[in-house]
């Protein structure tokens, strides 16, 4: 991953993925990438600042974390980056699907320790359960569903972008939203900037 603008990002990027990989059924990487978007993108509509920074990008199947994705994903197997594997393992198991000749392919992350929630305001582990619940039982295949449904960042992304834009956060702001583009625009730069001295 590109030079991370603080340590305490990347520590809330793990601590999610851990906390996600321990409370839904089936931990795989499309639902992984899901629900790190729906906290995301839900945090800031009510906030005007994301949990974890994340960029993500409006994939065919739905948005994915870019940078992350960039760098974990080797070929059809994913290498965890050193920092994460004291809390993280993920497997590559196959599977076949009847009307295709080649098997496929999933990555299911596997959580080795409790997720540290002590660095998580209570809003953010609010809405981490929140996620959790909705997405507990969820198959990849519904989550991709989910994640194309109208309104949705994914959906809205495409329709003024293209698939493989980056989704922008500030393009999710509706009036009905709790915070106005100019709020959130001026809460982004100010945490992006006390993150930035404080770390770097």
């Amino acid at each position: 991953m590109p030079k991370q603008k603080s340590d305490i990002l990347r520590r809330r990027l793990k601590e999610v993925m851990v906390f996600f990989a321990r409370e839904l059924r089936y931990p795989v990487k499309t639902t992984m990438w899901k629900v790190l978007g729906e906290l995301d993108f839900g945090h800031f509509l009510e906030t005007g600042v994301p949990v974890t920074f994340v960029r993500y990008k409006a994939y065919p199947h739905g948005p994915v974390p870019h940078d992350l994705h960039e760098e974990i994903t080797q070929g059809q197997d994913v290498i965890l980056p050193e920092d994460m594997r004291d809390a993280l393992r993920a497997t590559k198991e196959e599977y076949e699907v009847d009307d295709e000749s080649k098997p496929r392919f999933s990555i299911t992350f596997h959580a080795l320790r409790s997720p540290d929630l002590s660095i998580f305001t209570p809003r953010q582990q609010r809405l981490m359960g929140e996620v959790a619940e909705i997405y507990k039982y969820t198959t990849a295949k519904d989550a991709e569903r989910a994640s194309h449904e109208p309104g949705k960042p994914w959906t809205v992304t495409v329709k003024r972008k293209g698939q493989g834009a980056f989704i922008d956060y500030l393009d999710l702001i509706t009036e009905k939203s709790k915070i106005s583009k100019k709020e959130a625009a001026e809460k982004m730069e100010e945490m992006l900037a006390f993150q930035h001295n404080h770390h770097s």
